[in-house]
């Protein structure tokens, strides 16, 4: 069945279609570019060959028409950061300027994943803190979203993982087709059954004008028994209670105590509201955490908690006040882009004395208390304390006087193709894409176009960068230049993470290992100097790049590591620099040069430790991505 649309239609001398992005029940959603305003939104449609569809049965076709409408007057009415944000509603006008059948909303483009991309396949059970991290990041926000449509009156009636958009690493709560409201007209009930099977409860699916705001509760206990036990199963029994098998842990059997609560079969046996639900949840986290000391920073987890909902209320403000300079950040942005190279002039020197703990004032170095264990970068990733501790081989930068590392920020995951086409249109008026190659000046930032069979995540057209396709905006951008990835982490007061602290972060476990066996450490620097040692002498024998490309996940389906970061020396090479010491003439300081950290065959020793290759910062390899890191000011020593 042929499109309504077709790309590069413009409609209502408004929106030029730039692609269908989805097709439901109701009709088509497309990406469409806003002339005026300049910016992508979501237009949702019921076209005329949906009616065509019900034939003769004008029942039916009214009834969705309601639908329609009333999820236009449902998410008019809310104002809130976990709700997809409505911007307008009408009729589609044809070319001789006449109304047709076809009815839209226009409302706010979500580019990145789904709550489904946050929760593993297999669940997270038994790991107590993968859990807690994924509750306290994602499931409560989400709750704060649907309480608000609760006290508006508002039941959603079809939450599942893929009606919660990823706004980077906001959930949003979309698709408002089946919503009921006590302030609304009643729609008509269909004849035909409208609801997700997994997700409905049994009154839902038996007669839904018995459905109430417990309704929402089921589908929300699903949906975290989905994120403990993982994906559930075509053989499971829908409109059933819930429950794990055999959790493992004190903490998992609470949680297994509050699923069977939400998705109880009698409605009157679940929680009374979301709050109660949420206020559940919370106590839960705080007294199961008693039990274990974190692995981090020595201090109990609930210690840990406590300070991470600390942190959460920190990164709602830096949220809002990053909001509040969005506009001007471009301009005050304009002359970090251009000196964010190494060897062009005072960043080179900042992190190099961030790296020993000084505070030079240079793009990512912040005040912040490092006690807190999460922090909101500017581009809304999430970043993981890294603390200061374990001795690293002497010699190598980035050491204070004790002989360790100071603490710093890393980035939880790789950047993504979402994030740097949002970096890209914010910086666009001082950038030129020409044979598929972003530049930046003479510096070449990025190489777009087909990466790999089939796979063309990041395209160019009607002078705006885009995601090609909603799966590929969390995977990593990849054929991003040492260039690109530093201007992008120069551009949000970042810098990217020395080959030392690389390595720090993604030699953790295998520290954490030699603990547990209680070696000695000794022995693991002399590994890690003799592994440095021998890279050095062999450079030219590591073979880049990996020789059959493969999709990359999005490092969210990544098991993290015991800081908690995903994706490190996993699937990908990344974008770091090396220090070069100087030689003790003072009018030649240090330099650092652009490396490859990890990812390859070949840039790991007979010891498993990751190393490092010396690339060209103009050079694009299809297996290379890149984090960033935030060095912490004023350190004690």
């Amino acid at each position: 069945m042929k499109n309504t649309f077709e790309t590069g239609m413009v409609i209502n001398d408004r929106w030029v279609v730039m692609e269908l992005i989805g097709m439901g029940g109701m009709g088509e959603v497309y990406r469409v570019h806003q002339l005026n305003l300049k910016r992508d939104i979501a237009l949702k449609i019921i076209s005329q060959k949906f009616f065509q569809e019900f034939g003769d049965d004008p029942y039916e076709a009214q009834t969705c028409l309601e639908r329609f409408q009333r999820e236009v007057q449902v998410m008019a009415q809310i104002d809130h950061p976990n709700v997809l944000h409505l911007y307008d509603y009408g009729t589609i006008l044809l070319k001789n300027g006449t109304e047709s059948n076809i009815r839209y909303i226009a409302m706010e483009f979500i580019p990145g994943a789904t709550l489904r991309s946050t929760m593993s396949e297999e669940g997270f059970h038994p790991d107590d803190n993968q859990l807690k991290d994924w509750l306290l990041l994602y499931f409560l926000p989400l709750l704060d979203g649907v309480e608000t449509l609760h006290k508006l009156g508002v039941i959603h009636r079809d939450l599942k993982p893929e009606n919660i958009l990823m706004d980077g690493n906001v959930p949003k709560i979309a698709d408002f087709g089946l919503a009921r409201s006590h302030r609304l007209k009643p729609v008509t009930q269909s004849k035909d059954i409208k609801g997700t099977p997994p997700y409905m409860s049994p009154e839902h699916f038996s007669d839904l004008k018995r459905t109430d705001h417990r309704t929402d509760i089921y589908s929300l206990g699903k949906i975290l028994y989905e994120a403990a036990s993982g994906a559930i199963s075509s053989n499971e029994i829908p409109f059933q209670m819930a429950c794990l098998k055999n959790p493992a842990t004190s903490f998992y059997q609470e949680i297994d105590r509050i699923i069977q609560t939400a998705t109880a079969k009698d409605k009157s046996q679940r929680f009374s509201s979301v709050e109660d639900f949420r206020n559940v949840i919370q106590a839960t986290i705080k007294t199961g955490s008693t039990e274990k000391t974190s692995i981090l920073t020595g201090k109990s987890t609930k210690e840990k908690i406590l300070q991470g909902k600390k942190n959460l209320l920190f990164a709602v403000a830096l949220l809002i006040f990053g909001g509040l300079v969005s506009i001007g950040s471009i301009f005050f942005h304009k002359k970090s882009i251009d000196t964010g190279i190494p060897g062009e002039g005072s960043h080179i020197h900042g992190i190099h004395d961030q790296a020993r703990g000084n505070d030079a004032g240079a793009a990512g170095n912040v005040k912040i208390d490092s006690s807190s264990q999460l922090l909101q970068g500017k581009d809304h990733s999430i970043m993981r304390l890294i603390p200061a501790g374990n001795p690293v081989p002497p010699g190598i930068s980035g050491k204070s006087d004790s002989g360790h590392l100071n603490s710093f920020y890393m980035d939880e995951t790789w950047v993504t193709n979402h994030q740097y086409v949002e970096f890209l249109n914010q910086v666009f008026p001082r950038i030129k894409v020409e044979n598929e190659i972003v530049r930046h000046k003479a510096k070449i930032w990025l190489m777009i176009g087909e990466i790999g069979k089939g796979y063309e995540p990041i395209v160019f057209e009607n002078g705006k960068f885009h995601v090609h396709g909603a799966e590929h905006a969390a995977c990593p951008v990849l054929r991003v230049t040492g260039y690109g990835a530093s201007a992008y982490a120069r551009f949000y007061d970042k810098r990217l993470p020395t080959y030392e602290e690389w390595l720090y972060v993604a030699s953790a476990e295998k520290k954490e290992k030699e603990k547990e066996t209680q070696t000695a450490s000794s022995v693991q620097q002399d590994s890690v100097t003799t592994a440095a040692h021998r890279h050095e002498q062999n450079q030219d024998q590591v073979i880049m790049p990996q020789s059959v490309f493969r999709i990359p996940p999005p490092a969210m389906m990544l098991q993290p590591d015991v800081y908690g970061i995903r994706g490190l020396n996993k699937e990908i090479g990344e974008w770091g620099l090396k220090i070069l010491e100087a030689d003790g003439n003072k009018t030649n300081p240090a330099r650092m040069e652009y490396v490859i950290l990890g990812g390859h065959p070949g840039l790991a020793g007979k010891e498993s430790i990751p190393l490092y290759i010396e690339r060209h910062p103009w050079e694009a390899f299809e297996g290379v991505g890149f984090r960033c890191v935030i060095s912490i000011a004023n350190q004690k020593k």
